[in-house]
């Protein structure tokens, strides 16, 4: 694997060889933007087969702070129930066929059991059954993580659980730097391994060059820059 700005920097050594723009012109931003895009695709795409996830597309948020969830912030159906929720919203998942890119929710001692993590539809039955009075569960409601838990003995967890631990595949993995594990390190950086299958990148890349450049090359901008309505191609001649 490698790290963020090793494939940013061969985005920009491909431009050169390939003669198709002038790179120093190119933003860091705008070449991240279509690694991540052209990765969320990818990863949905491989997410979506029936087979089980890599651990080199997964990245965790070690330390999610919880809060106990104003009635008002979540969703109807969910009553008889203790709440807490994350305090912080959760970087944008990939969304499947089949449910989203969480992959485990659960406390903060990764040999500790980790809880039930369902969709919306089951959050509302969850906890009723004769076996599963006593399952703490997790569902993603919007941009936050709740977790639930249906018998009041069980609430005791509203008392001494403040933090969870969560697993999953997200959208910008660049999202991830804004948490921390339990040690107090980020749980990303741009010098941290990509979290992408590296047979991918041969694939993406020649994607990124084909799909983004043109457009580039082609859009008319105002050269002159005196906010007239002339436009012109742009080029790397000038």
């Amino acid at each position: 694997m490698s790290t963020f700005k090793q494939y940013v920097y061969e985005v920009r050594l491909r431009i050169r060889q390939l003669n198709l723009y002038d790179d120093d012109k190119l933003d860091d931003r705008l070449i991240k933007f279509w690694i991540n895009n052209q990765r969320s695709l990818w990863v949905r795409n491989e997410m979506n087969k029936p087979r089980s996830v890599d651990e080199q597309i997964v990245q965790t948020l070690g330390l999610v702070e919880l809060e106990v969830a104003d009635r008002g912030s979540y969703p109807s159906g969910i009553t008889g129930y203790s709440i807490l929720q994350t305090v912080e919203d959760i970087p944008t998942v990939i969304e499947l066929n089949n449910g989203d890119g969480i992959i485990e929710v659960g406390p903060v001692d990764r040999i500790a059991r980790p809880f039930s993590y369902v969709n919306l539809s089951r959050a509302r039955l969850s906890g009723n059954g004769r076996f599963n009075s006593r399952i703490i569960f997790a569902f993603r409601y919007g941009l936050k993580v709740l977790v639930i838990a249906k018998d009041m003995e069980s609430g005791s967890f509203l008392k001494y659980l403040r933090y969870l631990r969560i697993r999953g595949v997200f959208y910008n993995p660049e999202d991830v730097a804004n948490f921390t594990h339990v040690d107090g390190s980020v749980c990303y950086s741009d010098d941290d391994d990509y979290p992408m299958n590296e047979w991918m990148w041969n694939y993406m890349r020649d994607q990124i060059t084909k799909e983004n450049f043109q457009l580039i090359t082609t859009a008319p901008t105002d050269k002159v820059n005196d906010a007239s309505e002339t436009l012109k191609v742009a080029s790397n001649e000038q």
